[in-house]
């Protein structure tokens, strides 16, 4: 049946029936959608009329068009849109507008699923029922801009907030989320944003804004609701599930019986590995039963091409063979191909008096019957036999494919099978990553870094291959190794963009046992980037899943143990640990470090033992580093002497692979410092400690205003050398709340004192902290220092100045075009500007090669859930973002001083070991400064601000002491901002 809705354009056309159009008449002022809709569609009609007169026309170019109100298109549009006002004025006229008790009234159903925390709208009603076209349900009444303006005028933004989307939509969702915003923090405020990112549909923002009520108000109804749909929504259904059955527990009048109902259709959704196992089995007797036994549809599961293989393989006679070739068919027809029908083909006519035996054969090494002797004696035999699809499933199933790589390569490209293509590159990325994984000093680790980067380029040089439909099994699993390893060497954003990759596969395939290992991999990645709730949602689902499985349960436990203790949750880090332990199996190296962080504030009796297990378990193929780590950081913290012993041996064993790069063994180097440097301040050594930190940079830290801070979980350690070069520390262990952001007020007043008789500070901030704002007050001229060894010396021959600006965006990202950049060139710089759809990464960077000033003038973003800051320039071949590692790779001859103006281009990624940000890859490119903000900017300010600093530097003032002046001078010229502080200098 139409609604009013289906008739607005007919409506504005004047093509209703009489009749139907007053039923649109009476309906219009009640409809906000409708009114905002006719006059969009009046002007679209109008503009088309006038194209069609215009071009029929074709007047000359001297020739005056008549004015608007003189032309018969803007004569109808005119009356048209007096209807409507007219309509508007009759039916508001007899009453006073609707007040937001009004507004907020529902009636016997809620139009949404969500929960929001007004009590007025929490007594529960049934959901609406949804149109099956898809549309949104249409609002009874719409709200009003008097009755929003009044909503505003009292500061109301609560029910403000919640008026607008409930009665708008998405297209509120922004407006009620800048309403929210001007709340103090809250619960409520926290679920009705997390209610209102629903309806935006950033399910990931949801999750985290209901974490956060639930942080402050644990088991809060509306904020759980909205934590379980965003779960849902998140494809989640284990953990949404949870969550809804402790909803249901609360007993509350009807929302308890919706909650159990979401459970129920929750449960229902949830893969288990009950199904996974029994697809196994389902494959596992394709090698004994007619195909036509087998369901329909098992061709259309990824995993049914690896079944198939060794069903051909194992078939014992042509017949058999021949059997297997309406599943070839049914395979092949996915990329229109014949590769399997001709495979099938080929091996029925084969001699089976001689593959026969061999086939047989390798039906028991599947089995798992065949004695190590056995399963060599058959290899022998199929490399002689000349049957190739053989030898290849051989090969795979001994585990011999690393020692005859070159062999399985030859004759995987023989079998013009991509399959095989793509499991030989599987193969020799494996191999490389493992060499990578192994090398040792002193000439192996020289070739770790290129052993990890051939793994990489290995597998995403086979990437196109899975264009082809198919082989989405393996092409899956070559994106879980992607993933893998990129998360390994901290290349966050694209390990969760591969894992989100292989997640969206292997749940089209129904491949249970990949979407779990993706699951994990998504969860790494939240715990990397400090994102606990993501982390918790991905590992609790896992759990959820697979109850069966030991090593699994201890994983993710121990797991699940560190997230809980970066966010110093004690109580529930030591509980997951304890269930870690539970299992029986000895702890990972990562569980281990857990455990001797979580012992300094609850130990357990045999917390050691547990210690000393995992460097006894350590398997003998890799190195134990992270282990003998975790043992030494329990240690120091009860038996200071034997523990300094226990880490000074690690540092000189991984002293040397860390200066090649190998990435375990720069975290190992960089927190086996971090607890000699908690360990000497707290017994008060500071010039101990300052001993240590110029050893970690391998280069003299300055002999005076310097202040060191370094943080650890509950700890914090820093030391100051004043103005004569007189050293003071401090040391503070009774943290239990996560840092902030911002660090405002990290740094008392009685370390601050010794700071201010300097002119300008430095400032060693070792990670997390580094590249914060606030660390310092406003008052104080200072920069990071991001990079060690010796200060660069001033670029030789004239200065060179590069303004990149007035980029041409992505037509793609819905990015508002600056305004024009006015540069401030010094007078005898060479000026060169880069712009529009020049300024491409690739054209940037070069051009910075050989400058001594750089302003790079565009966007910044942050990539949502790795938190990795970027630029967005023109595109290129390799896309328009300009991101920290690609800067990394370029040549800065000349160590230009480099002004990033664009929004959070500071911003710096949650990492331990190393600083991440775009400043400190600029640093290490070579640049000699960097300016930017980790917050958001306005281009025309930032402009007159930042050629103002230039000018202070000009006139010879330091960069730090430029920054400061400059940024007091716009205080005391009443231009306070929120900006200014949080520009940085790094140097």
């Amino acid at each position: 049946m139409a609604r009013p809705c289906d008739n607005v354009e007919l409506f504005v056309d004047g093509e209703l029936p009489p009749a139907e159009a007053e039923v649109f008449r009476q309906h219009l002022p009640d409809c906000a959608g409708c009114q905002h809709a006719i006059p969009n569609l009046i002007q679209f009609r109008y503009q088309a009329s006038e194209h069609v007169r215009l071009v029929g026309e074709r007047p000359s170019g001297s020739a005056p068009l008549p004015a608007p109100w003189r032309r018969p298109a803007a004569w109808a549009t005119a009356a048209l849109l007096g209807v409507l006002l007219a309509v508007l004025a009759v039916r508001q006229r007899p009453g006073p507008a609707q007040g937001a008790d009004e507004l907020l009234a529902q009636g016997p159903e809620r139009r949404m699923e969500q929960r929001f925390s007004l009590r007025e709208l929490d007594q529960y009603r049934p959901l609406a029922g949804t149109y099956m076209s898809g549309e949104p349900q249409a609002s009874t009444s719409g709200a009003s801009y008097e009755a929003l303006s009044a909503l505003e005028r009292t500061q109301d933004f609560q029910k403000l907030a919640i008026t607008d989307v409930l009665h708008n939509g998405r297209d509120a969702a922004k407006r009620a989320l800048e309403a929210l915003d001007k709340l103090a923090p809250s619960p409520e405020r926290e679920s009705d944003r997390a209610a209102i990112l629903l309806e935006q549909g950033d399910f990931i923002a949801a999750l985290h804004a209901a974490d956060a009520a639930l942080t402050g108000r644990p088991r809060m109804p509306q904020a759980l609701w909205n934590r379980g749909l965003a779960l849902r929504e998140l494809q989640l259904p284990g953990m949404a599930a949870q969550v809804f059955t402790e909803i249901a527990s609360l007993r509350e009048p009807g929302w308890a019986d919706e909650a159990a109902g979401k459970v129920v259709e929750l449960r229902r959704a949830l893969p288990d590995r009950r199904g996974a196992e029994a697809l196994k089995e389902l494959g596992t007797s394709l090698l004994d039963v007619p195909v036509s036994s087998i369901p329909s549809d098992f061709h259309l599961r990824p995993s049914a091409r690896l079944y198939f293989y060794d069903a051909v393989r194992t078939a014992p006679s042509p017949e058999r063979v021949s059997n297997l070739e309406p599943l070839a068919r049914k395979l092949d027809a996915r990329d229109g191909g014949r590769v399997l029908q001709d495979y099938v083909e080929r091996v029925a006519r084969a001699d089976f008096k001689r593959r026969g035996p061999l086939a047989r054969d390798y039906k028991k090494l599947l089995q798992g019957r065949l004695s190590r002797s056995q399963q060599e004696q058959l290899l022998a035999q199929v490399r002689a036999s000349g049957e190739d699809d053989l030898l290849l499933g051989t090969l795979v199933l001994m585990g011999a494919v690393p020692e005859h790589l070159e062999l399985f390569e030859a004759k995987a490209t023989a079998s013009r099978d991509p399959w095989f293509v793509l499991t030989a590159a599987w193969f020799r990325a494996q191999k490389d990553w493992a060499q990578a994984q192994q090398e040792s000093p002193p000439a192996g680790t020289e070739r770790a870094g290129e052993h990890a980067d051939r793994a990489l380029r290995t597998l995403e040089g086979a990437l196109p291959l899975c264009h082809t439909p198919g082989l989405d099994y393996r092409c899956t699993q070559l994106r879980i190794d992607l993933s893998t390893y990129s998360t390994h060497l901290h290349r966050l954003e694209e390990a969760r963009a591969y894992a989100e990759e292989g997640l969206t596969l292997a749940r089209r395939g129904g491949e249970w046992f990949l979407e779990r290992a993706l699951l994990q991999n998504l969860a790494q990645v939240a715990r990397m980037v400090n994102d606990g709730s993501l982390a918790r949602a991905y590992y609790g689902e896992v759990l959820a899943r697979d109850a069966e499985d030991p090593d699994l349960q201890r994983r993710l436990h121990q797991h699940l143990a560190d997230v809980a203790w970066h966010e110093l949750r004690v109580d529930e880090a030591r509980r997951e640990l304890d269930a870690a332990l539970a299992t029986g199996l000895a702890l990972s190296p990562s569980g281990a470090f857990t455990l001797a962080d979580l012992a300094r504030l609850k130990s357990a009796p045999g917390d050691e033992r547990h210690l000393q297990r995992v460097l006894d378990e350590a398997p003998k193929t890799s190195n134990p580093w992270v282990a003998r780590h975790a043992l030494g950081r329990f240690v120091i913290e009860r038996d200071p002497a034997r523990g300094r012993a226990l880490l000074g041996d690690l540092l000189q064993q991984v002293e040397g692979p860390a200066k090649e790069g190998n990435p375990t063994a720069r975290r190992v180097r960089a927190y086996s410092f971090t607890s000699l440097l908690f360990e000497a301040g707290q017994r008060g050594a500071h010039a101990e400690a300052l001993k240590l930190l110029e050893r970690e940079r391998g280069s003299p830290l300055p002999s005076e205003c310097l202040l060191v801070a370094t943080v650890d979980s509950e700890r914090t350690l820093l030391l100051v050398l004043d103005a004569r070069g007189a050293l003071t520390g401090y040391f503070d262990a009774s943290r239990r709340q996560p840092l902030k952001q911002r660090v405002d007020g990290l740094v008392p007043e009685t370390v601050l004192t010794p700071l201010r008789g300097c002119h300008q500070v430095e400032v060693l901030a070792r990670p997390p902290l580094h590249g914060r704002a606030g660390l310092l007050p406003s008052e104080f001229a200072w920069s990071y220092l991001t990079r060690g060894g010796e200060r660069p010396p001033p670029p030789p021959g004239r200065p060179r100045h590069l303004v990149v600006s007035e980029v041409q965006l992505p037509k793609d990202r819905e990015l508002e075009r600056l305004n024009a950049w006015t540069p401030g060139f010094g007078v005898d710089e060479e000026q060169v500007l880069l712009s529009g759809a020049q300024a491409t990464p690739a054209r940037v960077l070069a051009a910075m090669e050989d400058a001594t000033e750089v302003d790079l003038v565009t966007h910044g973003e942050i990539t949502p859930h790795s938190s990795a800051s970027y630029l967005v320039l023109a595109p290129d071949v390799g896309g328009p973002e300009l991101r920290g590692p690609r800067v990394r790779q370029a040549s800065l001859k000349r160590a230009p001083f480099v002004v990033l103006a664009a929004c959070k281009a500071a911003h710096t990624t949650y990492a331990v070991h190393e600083p991440l940000s775009l400043p400190a890859e600029l640093l290490a490119a070579g640049a000699r400064g960097v300016l930017a903000s980790t917050e958001k900017l306005l281009d025309k300010e930032v402009n007159v601000f930042f050629n103002r600093v230039r000018e202070h530097m000009r006139s010879g003032l330091p960069p730090a002491v430029a920054l400061r002046d400059e940024r007091e001078a716009w205080r005391r010229e009443g231009r306070t901002r929120d900006w200014l502080d949080t520009i940085l200098l790094f140097e």
